[in-house]
């Protein structure tokens, strides 16, 4: 984002288009959620903290945010394998992770539970989203395929992970297209803007 600002903490209806994402989160059944911070990490902390006082979040943050996004992908799932490993009672141990990005602050908490209700109905591996046709996040990956997940390098996600197990995904098609919406440039932060002005009457 140009100018210096930081696209996730860019004002949304009074509130840091990261707390967007937070909230939705929240509102749906993934649990646990944790949170990798990256750029200008103690900045976001804060804000955070100052928005959402809940116990359900686990913030950790990434020192190589720099060598791109699968760095902060194998950080959040090595905290959730943790979490698997340190639990003896064999109680609630996550079976699969959703990666939800935080510059989709119109993302909703109904499409991420499709994805979470679709794994449990089609016994696939892969869920992802389908917006007017065309494939997007958040993606949720079933815990065998984290091995793979944290072998991806680079500026990438789980795309090649989709892409070499094309028999274990399932599609759920979201009729919200705008839910997809990210905000990568700021005219997409203005365009943002403008849908969630246009969800608020």
């Amino acid at each position: 984002m140009s100018g210096g600002q930081h696209k996730l903490l860019l004002p949304l209806g009074g509130r840091p288009v990261l707390i967007h994402v937070l909230e939705t989160a929240l509102a749906s059944q993934a649990r646990p959620i944790i949170l990798v911070l990256g750029h200008r990490a103690d900045e976001v902390r804060s804000q955070v903290a100052a928005h959402i006082q809940q116990h359900d979040i686990s913030i950790i943050e990434n020192p190589n945010y720099r060598q791109g996004m699968s760095t902060s992908l194998h950080m959040g799932l090595h905290a959730l394998t943790n979490i698997r490993d340190n639990n003896r009672q064999n109680v609630d141990l996550p079976t699969s992770t959703v990666i939800l990005l935080g510059d989709q602050p119109l993302m909703t908490a109904s499409i991420i539970d499709s994805l979470i209700a679709t794994r449990a109905t089609s016994g696939k591996s892969i869920i992802v989203p389908l917006y007017h046709g065309k494939r997007g996040n958040p993606v949720l990956f079933a815990a065998d395929l984290f091995p793979e997940l944290m072998a991806v390098t680079g500026d990438e996600g789980g795309r090649s992970v989709i892409m070499r197990h094309p028999q274990d995904v399932a599609t759920v098609e979201v009729s919200e297209a705008t839910a997809s919406s990210d905000i990568d440039t700021w005219e997409a932060y203005q365009q943002v803007v403008a849908e969630w002005q246009q969800t608020q009457q």
